[in-house]
């Protein structure tokens, strides 16, 4: 780095940081572990986010917890609620600081005072497991390495290379399962996101090393302190677009589903909300298909909509836009893909369609739109779909990983 950024990046830091000011002491009582994730987790914008602080928070309760964006040397500015919000349930959070003497402590400080104190690495995603995998092993040889999976990357490329060839995925499904299946049995312990993936892994590693640490969600409300059916109107999806099977579900709904809704139900609105949405999905906005972009408070519409709906043809792990839904009592609507892994029961708990057939999911979005009996069923079973993801459910999952 050359002078001249290093001086840049003293005036910024200087001026900016640190972005919170809560200061968490140390407990030598207690285990030490680091997560190293590959931003500061974004809670509202993306599920794996949403799920690794869930996890960090509750592991605060236990443990000294670090975090780590790992790669970026000097986290945004604009990730500071992000970093207030772990700060506040004692997650300590990497920034960049300058001392009492005018001395810029970066990462480098950061990493090698925390070193000494490690037990556990969460590496939070494949890329950052093959990262850090070698330099763990030799500065922190007492420290167990725990891979993160999130989902099987892989597997969910691969199915989606099924659905629409692309040369520049195919290369990278190969550098994942290379990491997934290979590189993975260097790990001390392995998080898997449902035991269906937890099934599948055990092909490639010993299942000692396997545990279910999945999405964690809880009831936020009470069916009967919710709007009522009467009271509703419209649905949405809700999905990052940098997710490849947030933009084939979208474009699903746009081309196949809601033309088949329409014919019965002409006046129904669907709003598409979601990060980093492209141009393809941008165009399809219009007055009955609003394609709303990013949404900082969702939950104006699990209290005014019928139900969420996640047409996903391909994909692995478990959805977080499901778990979020049903959080707010909000009935879902989606696939096979979609439920895998979330013990949802057609019907009872959920609306499910096949992958492929988009006439059920279209009867299903009109049904849930017009049947108040269906509704107000999985409108109370909410409790029931969610119990499994609770940390109350996992958490002694999570401490038989942690031994």
């Amino acid at each position: 780095m050359g002078i001249k950024r290093k001086i840049k990046n003293y005036i910024h830091i200087k001026k900016h940081y640190p972005l919170s000011e809560k200061i968490i002491a140390h407990d030598v009582e207690k285990k030490t572990i680091l997560i190293v994730e590959s931003q500061i987790p974004t809670f509202d914008k993306d599920s794996a986010s949403n799920r690794i602080t869930e996890i960090a928070k509750f592991l605060a309760k236990h443990y000294n917890v670090y975090l780590m964006d790992w790669r970026k040397a000097i986290p945004d500015v604009d990730s500071k609620k992000y970093i207030r919000n772990l700060n506040d349930h004692n997650v300590i959070v990497y920034t960049p600081f300058i001392n009492k003497f005018g001395i810029l402590k970066g990462k480098k400080h950061f990493i090698n005072d925390l070193l000494p104190k490690i037990d556990h690495v969460w590496c939070h995603r494949p890329e950052l497991f093959e990262y850090y995998l070698d330099f763990f092993r030799s500065k922190a040889p007492k420290a167990k390495i725990i891979y993160d999976m999130v989902d099987i990357h892989y597997l969910r490329m691969e199915r989606g290379l099924e659905i629409k060839y692309d040369k520049k995925r195919a290369k990278e499904v190969e550098y994942y399962k290379h990491i997934e299946t290979e590189l993975s049995k260097k790990a001390d312990k392995i998080a898997v996101i449902s035991d269906k993936e937890k099934e599948f892994m055990r092909a490639f590693v010993n299942e000692s090393k396997l545990f279910t640490v999945s999405n964690v969600h809880n009831l936020k409300v009470k069916p009967e302190d919710m709007p009522g059916f009467e009271k509703r109107s419209g649905i949405f999806f809700i999905g990052t677009f940098l997710h490849d099977p947030n933009v084939d579900a979208v474009e699903i709904l746009h081309q196949k589903i809601m033309p088949l809704v329409w014919k019965t139900l002409p006046d129904l609105k669907i709003s598409i909300i979601g990060s980093e949405a492209p141009e393809s999905i941008l165009k399809m906005n219009s007055e009955r298909f609003e394609v709303v972009g990013y949404v900082e408070d969702i939950i104006p519409y699990y209290k005014k909509c019928f139900a969420s709906v996640s047409p996903l043809r391909f994909g692995a792990g478990v959805k977080g836009k499901i778990g979020q839904a049903l959080e707010y009592t909000l009935p879902v609507l989606t696939t096979e893909i979609g439920a895998e892994g979330m013990f949802l029961q057609n019907g009872s708990t959920a609306l499910i369609a096949g992958n492929d057939d988009y006439q059920t999911f279209a009867d299903n979005i009109i049904k849930i739109c017009t049947d108040k009996n269906t509704w107000e069923k999985l409108h109370n079973n909410s409790e029931k779909a969610i119990f499994p993801f609770s940390i109350e459910a996992q958490k002694e999952e999570i401490f038989q990983m942690l031994k």
